[in-house]
C-alpha cells in the first residue's frame, strides 16, 4: 500500500529508507531536516518502509506491521510518498524512484565501509548519478525507547 501527501510531479526526490519501528521524534527530526533541504530544491520527501520480513532488530520486531507503519509515515506532512520497499534494503526503491539524493541519519555517515547494506545503497544511488545526504539531528534509536518502556513497565 501507498501512502501519499501533496502533489507528485516532476521534481527532485529526496529518498529516505529505514524500519520506523516505532515512529519516534528521531525520525520525525530527520524527515523534518529532509524536508527543510527539499524545499530549497523544490524536491520531494519520499520514504521506503523495511518490509517485515527483513527487520532483524530483536525478537517480537516489527511491532508494528510494515503497512502501519507507511501509513503513520504517509501522513506526516514532511512526506509526500510514503511505501513498503521491495526488499530489505532501500537498493530495489533507489532503483526504481531515482532520487537525486538518498537521506540518512549521522550516524550512519562513516560506517560506508562497515555496513553492507549501506554500501550497496550508496554504490545504486551513484549508479543513477544521485548523492548521498547525511543529516545532522540528535542520534535516537527505537531500541533504546523500548528498553526505557520495558524497564518502566517492570519496575
Amino acid at each position: 500500500m501507498i501512502w501519499s501527501w501533496g502533489s507528485q510531479r516532476k521534481r527532485p526526490i529526496f529518498l529516505c529508507h529505514g524500519c520506523f519501528d516505532p515512529l519516534h521524534v528521531g525520525h520525525l527530526a530527520h524527515l523534518l531536516e529532509v524536508r527543510r533541504i527539499a524545499e530549497r530544491y523544490n524536491g520531494l520527501v519520499y520514504v521506503s518502509v523495511t518490509p517485515d520480513e527483513f527487520v532483524n532488530k530483536g525478537p517480537g520486531r516489527p511491532l508494528m506491521p510494515a503497512e502501519e507503519r507507511t501509513q503513520l509515515l504517509g501522513c506526516l506532512k514532511c512526506v509526500d510518498f510514503a511505501f513498503v520497499s521491495a526488499g530489505p534494503s532501500a537498493v530495489q526503491s533507489i532503483q526504481e524512484y531515482k532520487p537525486r539524493w538518498y537521506c540518512k541519519g549521522q550516524d550512519y555517515q562513516g560506517k560506508e565501509l562497515t555496513d553492507y547494506q549501506l554500501l550497496m545503497e550508496i554504490d545504486a544511488v551513484q549508479q543513477i548519478g544521485g548523492s548521498i545526504f547525511y543529516t545532522t539531528e540528535p542520534v535516537r534509536h527505537s531500541t533504546d525507547y523500548l528498553e526505557r518502556y520495558r524497564y518502566a513497565f517492570n519496575s
